[in-house]
This record gives C-alpha cells, structure tokens and sequence, in this order.
C-alpha cells in the first residue's frame, strides 16, 4: 500500500511534468523505491504521453472532419437551391405549356372521283377530317380561321387522274395566293403534287386551298388529297 501511494504520487507528479525523461530519487520510510518500479513508471508515463499524441491527432481529424462535413453541407446547399431553381423553371415551362392555345388540324378531301375542271377556281372543302385540335378549321367552308397570332405551318397535296387534264391547286391566305402546285396535261395515272409554307397570322386572318381555274384534283377512300396546318409558337 505504501509502494502504491507513492507511485500515484509519482504519477501525479510525472503528469504535471510531461516530457521530463528522468525521474527523481526519493525513499519512502527511509526505503529506496525498487528499480523494477521506476520502469513500469516510466512505461506508464510513455503510454501516458502516446495516448495524448494520438488523442491530440485523433481531435484534430476529428476537427479536419468537421469542416470537410460544413464544406459538403454548403455543396450540398448549393445544388438544393439549384434543384429549387430548376424546379420552379420546369413549372414556368409546364404552365406556360399548358396556357398556350393547341392547334392543329389534318383533313382528306373527302370525295371519289375528279373535282374540276372550272372556269374560275374555287375554294377546297376538306371534309373528312383525321384532327382538328381547337376547332379552328371549317370542314363545311374549307377555311382555316387563325384563333391566336402567331407562326403557323401549312401543307397540302393533290391528286390528279385525267391524263386530259391538268392538275393544280394554291394555298390562300386572305385571298391572297401564296404557293401553288401543277401538273400539265397528259401524264400518267395518279400523279401528285404537294407544296406547303410557314406563315405568321394575326387573330382572324384565313387560309385556304383553291382549285385553279381549268384544273382538276382527283381523291378516293385511300385519302389522297389532303390540307394540314398547326401552330408552331404564338407571337405577342
């Protein structure tokens, strides 16, 4: 017992003095302290101060860590507000998808046999209709009425049978012609003509397909001559 008060004593003694390599001679009740016991104590003392070395090291990884955790925590931050961004974009688009007026329509013209030929042109009733997305399209008229302002495609095609005849047709827009298709007399069986334009149209503007004067257009159950239009984007 005596042996061990005084090597807690030493200890205490050796903690207050980190880094000293040599211990004091002292006796305990007139006895000198065994030497076997200064080795353990200074065994003690190394562990003591290796345990502190590595606690030491283990808290400043500890505290390299806790940046590197702060520093992903601002990254991580930062993509979380680019997500919101880019969320908040993908619902302007949808919601600005889903306001813009759809158009489109695609129709057949709807008869067996030849149409034409006449004196002055007249306008085409595209009456069998595959889409007529808004309702913007005639069937009874053949006229395409523009809802909205904006950039729209048009495309038609014609068919033609009478080797005597000639075949032709014309895209209008408020009366006005903008391109035309045409086959001259004595060709073959069922040749075909197809032309199209992209035109930018004021609310009400009207565009059509006209038989020209002294042609013919051919159609049949296989849906051979057709007018198509849509919008492509709106304009402000």
């Amino acid at each position: 017992m005596k042996v061990s008060a005084a090597l807690l004593q030493l200890l205490c003694c050796l903690l207050l003095t980190e880094g000293q390599t040599e211990v004091p001679d002292f006796e305990s009740n007139g006895k000198s302290i065994q030497p076997n016991i200064w080795t353990e104590v200074r065994d003690i003392r190394d562990m003591v101060i290796e345990l502190k070395v590595k606690l030491d090291m283990a808290m400043k990884e500890n505290a390299k860590m806790a940046e590197q955790v702060q520093e992903l925590k601002k990254e991580n931050s930062g993509i979380t507000d680019q997500m919101k961004i880019i969320e908040n974009q993908l619902k302007g688009i949808k919601k600005e998808n889903e306001e813009q007026p759809k158009v489109a329509f695609s129709a057949d013209l709807g008869i067996r046999g030849d149409l034409g030929p006449q004196s002055t042109e007249i306008t085409l009733t595209f009456n069998n209709i595959f889409t007529n997305t808004g309702n913007s399209y005639n069937p009874a008229t053949g006229l395409f009425t523009a809802p909205v302002k904006g950039v729209y495609y048009f495309r038609f095609t014609a068919c033609g049978t009478q080797s005597a005849q000639s075949l032709g047709a014309s895209l209008h827009k408020n009366g006005q012609k903008i391109v035309s298709v045409g086959q001259w007399r004595n060709h073959n069986l069922h040749r075909y003509a197809s032309n199209g334009a992209v035109l930018q149209l004021e609310v009400g503007d009207v565009v059509c397909v006209k038989l020209l004067p002294h042609y013919t257009i051919y159609d049949s159950p296989d849906n051979l001559s057709t007018f198509s239009g849509f919008l492509i984007h709106p304009l402000k």
